[in-house]
């Protein structure tokens, strides 16, 4: 709707997204879904342009169903859609290229546009580059003799060189001095790309460059290694940031990420009362939150705790001995991944507690870490639950299930039935949940024939009767977590009961009924139970 409303003003709009190969389907699908709504708008789809770049050597069934949607569309006259493939430079193109740099003939350079086609793959960048390594250190040089540029060719023929165009990136970058090869290392610690607010921070970090960051990084985009693109500063290529991570050794790599990731947590409050956060105040049935606890700046402090702990998650829970360390991280990663539930980042949230969970390692559901435990296994259920992980959310239910006292089961429970609801398994859905209230000495008979339904729907219409709406409404003061979880438990019920038509929904509804009179009244309770004609609403 806005930009169908932007572009019915007249306006134009260019749109260009890259590396659609790694969008997820739901990213796909907003985009199709944005996309076909304004083609069916006959005057504004004319004057919105949209770009997608991907990788044709990574593309996935969901970009493909991307794509038809799009071809659809095309067909039914509503688009134009283009497909442009750039291909690797072939020979005849760096062929030219050198041509037209020395300003030479196709014959003299023949031989070196040879060389330079198959050290560099083809690829423009890697091709340019080697290029300017062979002016740079004179094996491209010109001679006031020929009054031309001159090479050896035997010397070019032989150049030792990696095969890899990985390997000749690496070689190029052991020219650079030891303050700027820290400055690229620190920087792809990050991944591709990092905040320029982040780096400035880091300025005063023990292993920042000498004279900080701003000093290398002048000369590191006038190599073409790195760009600094608005508030962000990017590897000009995926291939360098790669190589430049791998080439730190292991061990070094694990420190650095170790220290990174202490020195930013300082500037937060990660260690501050982390064990006493609770997952069921974040997460509402799927973890929905409004958020309002976020900060208006570029890197706010829970941003700021969720790239810390992901820097101690890059280096890995063996790197730490100490049980208390690990047990920290532990709750770091609990304290992120409520911060991406809060955001609706489910699959972020989800990383974070199966990070937490393996920094725990063998010291799983022991008195001292029971809490954290079921923490961050109730939050990786919930967020399995909400990307439709069924199999994960089974997983991480029986787990809680099979290690803590029943009372701290419901929630696991409820996701446990939840998930075999999701997955078609009705029946058996039904089955649990009932053993379960039956465990909560909640009554249910065991036959549900219909003077026992009918029985059960007049006691709950006279029980219900006797409150008013404010005493009703009064109860909502006094619900506690286990009162939520039984009732939210009831709700998956009650959705298989509904979804088969099974004679216990109205038995499960007066339950909903009776236990939310019983023990407070909360969003969970919303039930519709019928008795003879008349309705029940709580």
């Amino acid at each position: 709707k806005l930009l169908c409303s932007v572009l019915s003003q007249e306006r134009k709009i260019f749109m260009a997204l890259d590396d659609l190969q790694w969008a997820d389907p739901s990213t796909l699908g907003l985009i199709s879904e944005v996309l076909i709504s304004i083609c069916h708008c006959p005057e504004e789809r004319k004057r919105l342009v949209f770009v997608g770049m991907y990788r044709d050597n990574e593309v996935s069934d969901d970009l493909i169903s991307f794509f038809t949607s799009l071809v659809t569309v095309e067909g039914g006259n509503s688009a134009y859609v283009t497909n442009v493939e750039l291909s690797s430079l072939s020979l005849d193109d760096v062929t030219k290229m050198i041509m037209s740099e020395l300003r030479l003939t196709r014959r003299l350079v023949s031989g070196l546009a040879r060389v330079v086609h198959k050290r560099s793959h083809g690829h423009a960048l890697f091709a340019v580059q080697l290029l300017n390594s062979l002016v740079s250190d004179s094996t491209i040089a010109y001679s006031p003799m020929l009054h031309r540029f001159h090479w050896d060719q035997n010397k070019i023929s032989t150049l030792k060189t990696a095969d890899s165009v990985a390997s000749l990136i690496v070689s190029n970058l052991t020219l650079l001095s030891i303050e700027e090869i820290q400055c690229l290392r620190i920087i792809s610690c990050f991944g591709i790309q990092v905040q320029a607010d982040l780096l400035e921070l880091l300025d005063v970090f023990k292993l920042a460059p000498q004279g900080g960051f701003e000093s290398c990084l002048r000369n590191l985009v006038d190599q073409g290694i790195i760009e600094i693109d608005s508030t962000l500063i990017v590897f000009a290529h995926d291939l360098i940031q790669e190589q430049v991570y791998e080439g730190i050794p292991a061990k070094e790599r694990q420190q650095l990420h170790c220290d990174i990731g202490i020195f930013l947590s300082s500037r937060t409050s990660l260690d501050v009362n982390s064990a006493n956060e609770r997952i069921d105040t974040v997460m509402n049935q799927l973890g929905l939150s409004d958020g309002s606890d976020s900060e208006d700046s570029s890197i706010d402090t829970s941003s700021l705790m969720s790239i810390a702990t992901s820097q101690i998650n890059n280096a890995g829970p063996e790197f730490f001995s100490d049980r208390m360390q690990r047990t920290r991280f532990a709750s770091w990663n609990l304290r992120a991944g409520k911060y991406a539930a809060e955001k609706s980042s489910f699959r972020a949230a989800l990383h974070y507690y199966k990070h937490g969970i393996s920094f725990l390692g063998g010291d799983l559901w022991l008195e001292d870490t029971y809490d954290l435990c079921l923490k961050l296994y109730e939050g990786a259920a919930l967020s399995s639950s909400a990307l439709w992980g069924e199999s994960r959310v089974s997983m991480y239910a029986n787990d809680i299930i099979n290690n803590v006292i029943f009372e701290d089961s419901l929630l696991a429970e409820y996701l446990l039935i939840g998930s075999l609801h999701a997955s078609g398994q009705c029946k058996h859905s039904i089955a649990r949940g009932l053993a379960v209230l039956r465990r909560l000495k909640i009554d249910i008979p065991i036959t549900p024939s219909p003077e026992v339904v009918m029985l059960t729907l007049e006691q709950t219409e006279k029980e219900a009767s006797a409150y008013n709406f404010s005493q009703i409404s009064d109860c909502q003061r006094r619900v506690d977590s286990k009162t939520r979880n039984v009732l939210k438990l009831v709700d998956a019920i009650s959705k298989s009961c509904y979804q088969i038509a099974s004679p216990f929904l109205p038995l499960v509804a007066c339950t909903t009924v009776r236990y939310s009179l019983q023990n407070g009244v909360c969003e969970e309770s919303i039930s519709v139970s019928l008795s003879n004609q008349n309705k029940i609403f709580l």
